[in-house]
């Protein structure tokens, strides 16, 4: 934001629920030991509990890469597709994303804004882009105890094996994937902000750039479902139905102590199609929430 930027908190707004399996899921761990017969590609779990779970990393880089490839950028008014502009790996094993290299960038960036960017390499004046933080922040998503007992099978191992087209020999490996039906409870906060670039600006609220995220959010969400978490998604694994129990906005009056300053859906078990109309109310809520922080 520079050293004479503004940036004032309005508030948060969360999206929870499950996470319902509805084919195996893969999310690959460390394999601890080497077993004759053993699993060949585990899947991550928790090191105190042993269970499986759903890193934030994983599904905040799925929902990343799901906007990058609808996502818009707009620079000097003008509107422009994204570009994988960024290496994050290797020569090797070379790794594009999208990445603004300035904070000026990624504020107008429907990726970045959301999920951050890092500040670029030393531009034509000698200068070094900022950083964006991420407004998004993306939780582990924990097994629900409700979806199993104890004489649960939680996971299989899925023997696969491929076949070379040349000699016919056999490559068989063996995944552990997470089987159908289990759930997984999901978290998502974004943040609320009203911004400044220059010291002499009151920070306002951008609430058309607010409710945008919050549509593209849920997009891909959407696109999700319809594609694949995890590995192995173009083999079956990895469909997943996302189950919201609350889509509500709170406002940073709600965190020092003032009563109903909440906005949202918290009634019962509801889908992606159901949050959405409850987009329209939140920014309005959040539009007089910030009045009255930016006043005070």
């Amino acid at each position: 934001m520079g050293e004479n930027g503004k940036k004032l908190l309005i508030g948060k707004v969360f999206l929870k629920g499950d996470i319902l399996l509805k084919t195996g899921l893969h999310i690959g761990g460390s394999k601890e030991s080497m077993q004759i017969g053993g699993v060949d590609l585990p899947v991550i779990r928790d090191s105190g509990s042993s269970l499986p779970y759903i890193p934030g990393s994983s599904l905040k880089g799925k929902l990343r890469s799901i906007l990058e490839k609808f996502g818009k950028r707009t620079t000097n008014g003008k509107e422009e597709t994204l570009s994988f502009n960024r290496n994050i790996g290797t020569r090797k094993d070379n790794i594009f994303i999208h990445c603004c290299d300035d904070a000026r960038l990624a504020i107008q960036c429907e990726v970045c804004r959301i999920f951050g960017s890092s500040g670029g390499d030393m531009d034509e004046r000698r200068t070094k882009g900022e950083n964006m933080p991420a407004i998004l922040f993306v939780r582990d998503s924990l097994l629900k105890e409700d979806s199993v007992s104890e004489s649960t099978v939680l996971a299989e191992v899925k023997i696969e094996n491929g076949i070379d087209r040349i000699s016919a020999a056999a490559n068989p490996r063996r995944v552990e994937r997470v089987l159908p039906g289990a759930k997984f409870g999901f978290e998502l906060v974004y943040d609320v902000e009203a911004l400044s670039f220059t010291g002499s600006v009151t920070p306002g609220l951008q609430k058309a750039l607010i409710e945008k995220d919050l549509k593209n959010l849920l997009t891909c969400m959407g696109i999700l479902e319809a594609e694949a978490l995890g590995g192995y998604g173009s083999r079956g694994y990895g469909k997943v139905e996302f189950k919201f129990s609350e889509f509500v906005a709170k406002s940073i009056a709600h965190f020092l102590g003032s009563a109903n300053k909440t906005k949202g859906k918290t009634d019962g078990e509801f889908g992606i199609p159901e949050a959405r109309t409850e987009v329209e109310e939140i920014i309005k809520f959040l539009e007089l929430e910030a009045k009255s922080a930016i006043s005070r």
